[in-house]
């Protein structure tokens, strides 16, 4: 976006006084859904707040060492909560030390490799050994791999299907008459909420039994788009309609 508008500025296309309009889909004009994404993102900032102490305590009894987890830190920590402590390609335990610190064996690894889709989403990415990633994996759909069955049984062991069985039940009993506007609203968002946490399992579950990639397959997560459209405002009005100088 910023290359763009300052190309633009440099051409002379447009200037301050010009009106910009940022489009959504419909769905993400909806007040519901700005209200379930924002109470979705709040959660997740508490879960990550969670997951910080929690590396700090594990990693300490582990190793009698101190640290200050990072992001990519606190993702480790995440998706190792998903996946159980195990890998799924190799069935190994996994340590908090061995994707935490200096001597780690295990990172984050895309199902769908990058080189064949840019799906950097976390519904794309596991904690794998570094070795089987390099070696085996490398560019491979899961379903290419000669243990795709161990693959999906350790996966049916995670419970991830039954999250989305869960979930789904959940949110078709939020189908109901609500007599006021305020029930019919508060169902509403949760209903949004709920749907985001089945598209995230259905998308985790979905790329290991993928065969092959489907055209015009990318990151389908309405939250990142949310985020975007609403970073995009802000940036945007540092330059239309204002004394800010032009970003460089």
């Amino acid at each position: 976006l910023r290359i763009l508008l300052n190309k633009l500025l440099r051409d002379r296309k447009i200037d301050r006084d010009t009106k910009i309009r940022i489009e959504f889909s419909r769905e993400l004009n909806d007040a519901n859904k700005r209200k379930a994404i924002e109470s979705y993102q709040r959660n997740r900032e508490a879960e990550n707040r969670k997951y910080t102490e929690e590396i700090r305590r594990q990693y300490r009894e582990a190793t009698g060492l101190d640290i200050e987890p990072s992001d990519d830190d606190i993702l480790k920590y995440r998706l190792w909560d998903e996946q159980k402590h195990i890998c799924l390609y190799t069935g190994k335990t996994i340590g908090i030390a061995d994707f935490i610190g200096s001597n780690t064996h295990f990172d984050i690894e895309h199902t769908i490799p990058r080189s064949r889709c840019n799906d950097n989403s976390q519904e794309n990415k596991t904690l794998c050994e570094n070795r089987f990633n390099r070696d085996i994996k490398q560019a491979k759909l899961p379903s290419e791999l000669s243990n795709h069955a161990e693959i999906m049984a350790r996966i049916e062991s995670l419970g991830w299907q039954d999250k989305i069985d869960i979930l789904s039940k959940q949110i078709d009993k939020l189908y109901v008459y609500h007599s006021t506007k305020s029930e019919k609203d508060a169902a509403i968002q949760r209903r949004h909420e709920l749907q985001m946490k089945l598209d995230y399992w259905k998308g985790k579950v979905e790329r290991f039994k993928m065969t092959e990639i489907p055209d015009g397959f990318a990151n389908r997560q309405g939250v990142d788009i949310g985020i975007i459209g609403r970073y995009a405002r802000l940036y945007l009005k540092t330059v239309f309609g204002s004394s800010a100088s032009v970003p460089r």
